[in-house]
């Protein structure tokens, strides 16, 4: 089956999606999400990339690049590589980190631009993980409020509000809490119970903390571990991403 290409955006900035494969947790602990942050400031400093706002979630990433001088899908598949490379060799595995090519959708006004930034920095709260934006360490919030590390380009976003400093966070933390109908790239419906609550239960059966773990242990373990954690309440997809099984597999042991 052919893909489809890319739609290219005329102001070369996009709102782009990485997605763990099988939704998988590409995040496990919080020397992931560092380092996750460190490869993008290197994919900025190889092509020139901004990065006007970001969100770091368990098993998917939302980025709003400005693309530098090379096409977009070239930084972005560094990333991943870059990132994944550094992850198999954390936790002893081998294979795709990342669900297929990265998603990504056009930006082309600033009205758009906002929105985006908007729903990106609003993804933890969507998720019922946190009550507010502010409350989230794995974002460019931080930056735009002047409590983050600087690694988001926040210029181009807070420039649409006011020329005047004074006012621009203001005008920004005022429209980040209004409500948007706005419908984005996505990966669907996120469950309410967070995936650090999962991977307590799934250690507690198994004793195997993240993917890598539980990819190790005997295949009669695993699938016991799989058969405990679905009567423990745990959803098909809530497994997946937790353990890194394919859907079908994890289905079919289920199913038993």
């Amino acid at each position: 089956m052919t893909r489809q290409a890319r739609t290219e955006s005329t102001t070369g900035i996009y709102h782009a999606m990485m997605l763990g494969i099988n939704h998988q947790n590409i995040f496990c602990e919080r020397e992931d999400f560092e380092k996750f942050k460190d490869c993008l400031r290197k994919a900025k400093e190889d092509s020139g990339l901004k990065i006007p706002g970001y969100c770091l979630m368990d098993n998917h990433v939302h980025i709003v690049a400005i693309a530098g001088k090379e096409p977009i899908g070239t930084s972005f598949k560094r990333l991943g590589i870059r990132y994944a490379s550094w992850y198999n060799r954390k936790y002893g595995r081998q294979g795709a980190l990342f669900q297929d090519r990265f998603k990504s959708e056009p930006i082309e006004d600033d009205r758009y631009m906002l929105s985006v930034v908007r729903y990106v920095h609003l993804n933890p709260v969507k998720a019922g993980i946190r009550k507010n934006a502010r409350e989230y360490e794995w974002s460019s919030y931080s930056d735009y409020v002047g409590k983050g590390d600087g690694l988001a380009d926040t210029d181009a976003v807070l420039g649409i509000f006011s020329k005047n400093p004074a006012e621009q966070i203001r005008l920004f933390e005022e429209y980040t809490k209004e409500a948007g109908d706005e419908v984005f790239v996505d990966i669907g419906a996120v469950p309410c119970i967070t995936d650090e609550a999962i991977r307590e239960k799934m250690a507690g059966i198994c004793g195997a903390a993240n993917p890598g773990e539980f990819q190790a242990l005997p295949t009669e373990e695993r699938e016991r571990a799989i058969r405990a954690m679905r009567k423990g309440g745990m959803s098909i997809r809530q497994i997946v991403r937790n353990t890194g099984v394919s859907f079908g597999i994890v289905r079919r042991i289920d199913g038993r």
